[in-house]
């Protein structure tokens, strides 16, 4: 075990130890995988939006909106060189709801591939000199989620209007992402991860913006047993205020409770997650997210929870 550790960070890989996992949302922290060595990831996301806010407050869901999303998303990540890495996430997304709209009900059930994300990532601080590492990175996101006229429309009164674009497939449009993340390991069984990434969005399909985003994570893991580790995090975010351009008229427009996030939320997530050879080749992880904070800027919806689920295998 001691040697596995001694050439994980020598390597530039953050598999702190043989029994550590990062946290469950916390994207590794700085953790990048040994050059030639390949990770294949199943995460799914599963919650229920029937509640609505607006600043600080939780306020009437006037339209009695009752929102569900299941999205899976599939990950490689692929050691391309001593301490740089990149990876590829693929989404998968069933998205249902309903609404009533005056005396019009809503209804959307979309489903299908979503926009694909490419990105980078570099140490610049390795663990064997500092006892922690740091690490840059960059990406893109790509339009390959749909966004045509091939969904169901809503609402009925109005036919020539598409589905919402916040449940759209995609937007249409590139996105760029830049991130940092911080990694530690105290007493070779308590690991800390640190990431932020900053997300330019410019204007989507139909003028779309659904506002750049500052996301951050901080997550602790413990090893408690050679198969369990128990951890928890904080998972927060902040959108700039977007703006629905030309995807409805003014008057549905104000009436939709289909927005994309603004804002600032924060949840608190505990987690397990199982080793079943007592290393990392192997895991499978469960956490449950719980809002914890928000400040949003309008009117719109949140989910109190989010239920998580993960499996990797390192080849």
């Amino acid at each position: 075990m001691k040697k596995i550790f001694i050439v994980a960070v020598l390597t530039g890989s953050v598999l702190l130890n043989a029994q550590v996992i990062p946290g469950i949302n916390s994207k590794g922290g700085a953790m990048v995988l040994p050059e030639g060595k390949l990770k294949v990831g199943i995460k799914n996301i599963y919650f229920n939006r029937e509640n609505m806010y607006n600043g600080t407050s939780e306020v009437n869901n006037k339209e009695n909106l009752d929102a569900t999303a299941n999205v899976t998303l599939i990950a490689l990540k692929y050691g391309v060189a001593n301490g740089m890495d990149i990876r590829v996430v693929l989404p998968y997304k069933q998205l249902e709801a309903t609404a009533k709209l005056g005396p019009n009900e809503v209804a959307i059930d979309n489903s299908g591939i979503g926009d694909a994300v490419v990105m980078g990532r570099y140490v610049v601080l390795p663990m064997s000199e500092y006892g922690f590492q740091v690490s840059i990175g960059a990406g893109v996101k790509l339009p390959t989620g749909s966004t045509d006229s091939g969904f169901k429309k809503a609402p009925p009164f109005a036919p020539d209007v598409n589905t919402p674009m916040p449940t759209q497939m995609g937007t249409g449009a590139f996105e760029y992402k830049a991130e940092a993340g911080f990694s530690t390991l105290i007493d070779e069984t308590l690991r800390v991860d640190l990431h932020t990434m900053f997300t330019y969005r410019p204007l989507a399909e139909n003028d779309y913006d659904f506002g750049n985003e500052l996301s951050y994570d901080i997550s602790i893991t413990k090893a408690v047993t050679n198969h369990i580790n128990l951890g928890i995090e904080y998972n927060g975010k902040y959108n700039s205020e977007t703006d629905m351009g030309d995807d409805t008229n003014a008057v549905l427009r104000s009436m939709l409770p289909f927005k994309a996030f603004s804002g600032t939320v924060g949840y608190i997530t505990p987690q397990i997650e199982f080793l079943p050879f007592s290393k990392p080749k192997v895991h499978v992880g469960v956490g449950i997210s719980f809002l914890a904070n928000y400040n949003v800027k309008e009117y719109q919806p949140l989910e109190k929870q989010r239920l998580i689920f993960r499996l990797r295998y390192l080849f």
